[in-house]
């Protein structure tokens, strides 16, 4: 056992640096939720960074002597890097342009890269750090540095205070009630009253102590103050136009982009907002969130967004302008395209109504601009409810948001899309299920042989319900499954038991164990059948060009090892690309092993490929007694009579599997034996 679990003290060293660890890691995906692309990739590296530092710490109490030191190394790299990535945060967060300083990027890097290497080569010169054994305050591997560590130290020191007083800077400036943030940042700082009560007394390992206020900063803005945090950042930064008002809708701040674009702000501290701007309190008040500045071809647009801030139980807010020009004139060609298509639509629409639960069309940009009114009985939403609102908003998770982001990134494109089983949110909070597709909506007038994305003005939406589908299918997928385990292991017992009775029984005895042990071997094989249709049933049916031929070869391998007794013969050219799917062993599988396991007493096996000019044809041909009609009608129909029905479901698989590759089985009439045609579909030249 590490001594450092053996000691209550060491103990709680690895609890404090573990739990820090874990709890920076397990924040990135809470982080994820910033919208500013800046702010979160510098957050996400300042915790992930931090996070591999508190690990590195813990496993130094942890790992065997050897491997001490080169952990506390690679700690130091992961700390000296948490450095950069606070600086990357702070000013993006601050809305400064340093991070993106490409001569303070190149310098930054080469100071990292210098650092870096003087700590891994450690080893070499002894100049940052030596270490010996310590037994205060338990038995540990005390690390004693060098005038090194503490230059590099120093240099860490002064960097991180550069990027706390960005933010602090950043708070005084806001005029908000920022204590709460403020305080929460200095706590930043607070390990280092740590690192230096540990060079006074053993009491305290000389460790530095950072990712432990890395996790309280954390754990603090992602949970505790998160909307002050990205309010401040809105509100005053980098020129962001934006005002700000107090409860009673008194402007108490704005921003110099907000007065450049509305004068009347100039003086108007502790004036109401309604006096000042009355086009944005009525915006607030539930008129249209976009307004007209100018006129005519001059005209600007910009949306009117409320954040709420302050304190718990304030209803102060932040206005931030956004300038939509682009794209509300967008919206207006849109519009004007909808209602040019009104009256030839009519048609269209009773189709759509009797077709889909509902119909949407968005900007390119992923903006709403109509909802049909069955919404309301697939989703609970009036339409008003959601025109002018994301299209990712009836998204139940993160994880569907981002998927609904790609899909409109695909559509924008030019790509038209299927989407199957999409989970959407009803208004009581419960899921429903749809198949959606999505196509783009080209400006009028431009041909269709000369249609680019440049010309996409909005896209559109049919949404039809599979709640119930997916409920079916979820079912069978979980009855299919609990029955196949269940079978299997009381037939695999059953086995069992019919083989020790067929080797201590004799006669007719031992005879009807070995009936037993081949029933149970066929419906254990039943059970395997069933294991590859529900794979079969959830792969992927999007086709592409395979080679069958080494497919081909491995399955007469298999065959041949399974049934050494029959002769398998192939007469095949050196390719067959066919459009199909991995898949297609298992059907090819399945029918030469129906042919392999029913021939006769000196069986064969013939396999003919060809490739013509609208396929590719796998032909099968043994020698046995012929195909049952029941099972020729597998093969035929994919149906099986309840009443007559095969032995397993292999030739049911293998059907299934080819047909829903778009491929086809036909089984000609023969005098002798039995031949299967396996026709698969060419790719486009």
């Amino acid at each position: 056992m590490p001594a450092a679990l053996s000691d209550p003290i060491g103990v709680a060293y690895v609890t404090v640096f573990l739990g820090s660890g874990l709890i920076c890691l397990l924040l990135i995906p809470r982080v994820r939720t910033f919208d500013d692309p800046e702010i979160r990739a510098g957050l996400v590296w300042l915790l992930a960074t931090a996070g591999a530092w508190g690990l590195l710490k813990t496993a130094y109490f942890l790992v065997p002597g050897p491997l001490r030191e080169p952990s506390y190394l690679l700690g130091l790299v992961a700390g000296f890097a948490t450095v950069w990535a606070w600086l990357y945060f702070c000013s993006a967060y601050t809305g400064r342009n340093l991070h993106r300083n490409k001569t303070l990027r190149r310098v930054s890097a080469a100071v990292f890269a210098l650092v870096v290497s003087v700590k891994l080569t450690n080893p070499l010169h002894g100049l940052y750090f030596t270490t010996s054994e310590a037994t205060a305050p338990f038995r540990h591997l005390a690390v004693n540095h060098g005038i090194i560590h503490w230059s590099s130290t120093g240099l860490s020191y002064i960097l991180s205070a550069v990027g706390l007083f960005m933010l602090l800077e950043l708070y005084m400036r806001s005029e908000y009630d920022t204590r709460p943030l403020a305080g929460l940042t200095v706590l930043l700082g607070l390990p280092v009253v740590f690192d230096i009560i540990a060079l006074s007394t053993p009491r305290l390992i000389n460790f530095i102590y950072a990712p432990i206020g890395v996790a309280l900063f954390a754990v603090g803005v992602l949970f505790v103050f998160q909307e002050q945090l990205v309010a401040v950042s809105t509100a005053l930064r980098g020129g962001a136009a934006s005002v700000y008002l107090d409860g009673e809708r008194q402007i108490r701040d704005a921003t110099g982009a907000a007065t450049a674009l509305f004068p009347a702000l100039e003086g108007a501290t502790g004036d109401p907002l309604a006096d000042v701007l009355p086009d944005v309190a009525a915006c607030l008040d539930g008129g249209d969130p976009i307004f007209e500045l100018g006129g005519g071809e001059e005209s600007q647009y910009y949306l009117v967004e409320a954040e709420p801030v302050g304190v718990a139980g304030s209803e102060a807010q932040v206005l931030t302008f956004t300038d939509v020009t682009t794209l509300e004139q967008q919206r207006r060609q849109l519009h004007r395209r909808e209602r040019e298509l009104d009256e030839q639509n009519e048609l269209y629409r009773a189709v759509l109504a009797a077709s889909f639960a509902f119909v949407y069309r968005a900007t390119p940009e992923g903006r709403l601009t109509f909802v049909s009114r069955s919404v309301e009985d697939a989703l609970g939403y009036a339409p008003d409810a959601l025109v002018g609102k994301p299209i990712d908003a009836l998204a139940p998770t993160e994880e569907v948001t981002e998927e609904v982001r790609s899909y409109l990134d695909e559509v924008v494109s030019g790509e038209s899309l299927q989407i199957q089983d999409l989970p959407l949110k009803h208004r009581d909070g419960r899921r429903v299920y749809t198949d959606v597709r999505v196509v783009p909506i080209y400006e009028a007038g431009v041909p269709e042989s000369e249609r680019t994305a440049a010309d996409i003005v909005g896209v559109q939406g049919m949404v039809r319900e599979t709640t119930d589908r997916h409920r079916r299918e979820g079912l069978i997928s979980v009855i299919n499954r609990v029955l196949r385990h269940n079978v299997r292991n009381e037939l695999t017992v059953i086995n069992g038991y019919a083989e020790m009775l067929a080797d201590d029984l004799e006669g007719e005895s031992a005879a009807s164990a070995e009936q037993i042990l081949e029933t149970t071997d066929r419906l254990l094989d039943l059970t395997e059948s069933a294991r590859k249709i529900e794979e079969a049933r959830e792969a992927s049916p999007e086709l592409g060009s395979y080679d069958i031929i080494p497919i081909l070869e491995e399955v007469v391998g298999q065959v041949e090892t399974q049934y050494p007794n029959v002769s398998v013969s192939v007469d095949a050219p050196e390719s067959a690309v066919a459009l199909t799917l991995p898949r297609i062993e298992t059907a090819l599988f399945e029918l030469l092993d129906n042919a392999a396991k029913h021939s006769v007493e000196s069986p064969s096996v013939e396999i003919d490929v060809d490739v013509g000019s609208e396929g590719v044809t796998v032909t099968i041909t043994d020698n046995g007694p012929g195909l049952p009609e029941n099972e020729r009608k597998v093969l035929a129909t994919g149906v099986e009579d309840p009443l007559a029905h095969g032995r397993g479901l292999g030739l049911w698989l293998a059907y299934w599997i080819v047909t829903t590759l778009d491929g086809d089985i036909v089984v000609p009439n023969t005098d002798h034996g039995t031949t299967v045609e396996l026709r698969l579909p060419k790719p486009e030249p």
